[in-house]
């Protein structure tokens, strides 16, 4: 398979501006130029991009799923160009960060704020990314931080533990079980269980205790932590999250143990044998001193 990049950037366009006639405006080309371009990538990649509705053309769930690549692909060559403007201007090296959601608001904004503040010799790159990606991202040192979700057992030589707790069991005020004092896979068989993508550390351990006890859910939403901690406060279902999800989604919720219990953990990591960066050290620290006082203060009140 070997696509054309005048292929793909017609793709781009077309999904970017809604339509053949003004991807060809953009590309200055004729429309016949385009719709041939779209063509042959459809050939090429076997798969269906568009389906004409009336006179509109609407992207096909897979056109979605590559248009999320391509735009990484774009964003990565922007990124190159701007290192090389920087290189040649001999600014200082753009700093990489990337984070898990749960961390992003209100953790990682306020420690920006607190550290980085109105220093503008800081070029900064922040990303908000899955975890297993964020691990690979700086592995290959393309972040130079990432703060991610996952198990202390994941903890490495360059990992600094942010805050540990348990997995917990979250729904709205009022609901059937939210007198509980433990919440255990077989009181969810006839709920909706709400759970974290598959790319989670907390969705694989689940799955393992909900085999293990053969009480798989009848009924589940896959989706971000954050998401389910949202739409367990709108009753949509019991969402499996941690404590940090739910103070980062500020929803009104009640939180209730969940057996067997799941050890969960936050890190900051960092590339294996990069030099040392005194403001991501700074911001490792600021991180830890903010989730650790949210975490003191809720478990005091």
């Amino acid at each position: 398979m070997r696509l054309k990049p005048r292929q793909v950037e017609a793709f781009r366009s077309v999904m970017m501006t809604g339509g053949i006639t003004a991807a060809a405006d953009a590309l200055n080309v004729t429309q016949p130029a385009v719709s041939r371009l779209i063509r042959d990538l459809e050939d090429i990649l076997e798969i269906t991009l568009f389906e004409r509705v009336g006179a509109r053309l609407v992207p096909t769930v897979e056109a979605t799923q590559l248009f999320r690549e391509v735009e990484r692909l774009y964003l990565g060559l922007d990124q190159i160009a701007q290192a090389a403007d920087d290189i040649r201007r001999h600014k200082n090296i753009v700093l990489r960060i990337a984070s898990v959601t749960s961390l992003v608001r209100p953790y990682l904004h306020q420690a920006i704020l607190d550290v980085v503040g109105d220093r503008r010799d800081i070029p900064l790159v922040i990303d908000v990314e899955n975890s297993r990606h964020i691990w690979d991202m700086v592995d290959k040192n393309r972040y130079d931080l990432g703060f991610v979700f996952g198990s202390p057992r994941m903890a490495d030589k360059n990992a600094v533990l942010l805050h540990s707790s348990h997995a917990v069991a979250a729904m709205a005020p009022g609901h059937r079980l939210s007198s509980r004092s433990i919440i255990r896979p077989a009181d969810l068989m006839d709920e909706r269980v709400l759970i974290p993508g598959r790319n989670s550390p907390l969705r694989l351990a689940l799955d393992r205790a909900f085999s293990a006890q053969d009480h798989q859910p009848t009924s589940t939403m896959e989706t971000s932590m954050l998401n389910c901690c949202h739409f367990a406060a709108a009753r949509m279902g019991v969402g499996i999250v941690d404590h940090t999800s739910l103070r980062s989604a500020g929803a009104d919720i009640v939180e209730i143990p969940f057996e067997p219990q799941i050890e969960v953990a936050y890190f900051a990591i960092r590339p294996s044998g990069g030099h040392r960066i005194l403001i991501l050290d700074e911001l490792i620290k600021r991180m830890g001193e903010l989730i650790g006082a949210e975490a003191t203060s809720f478990m005091s009140a």
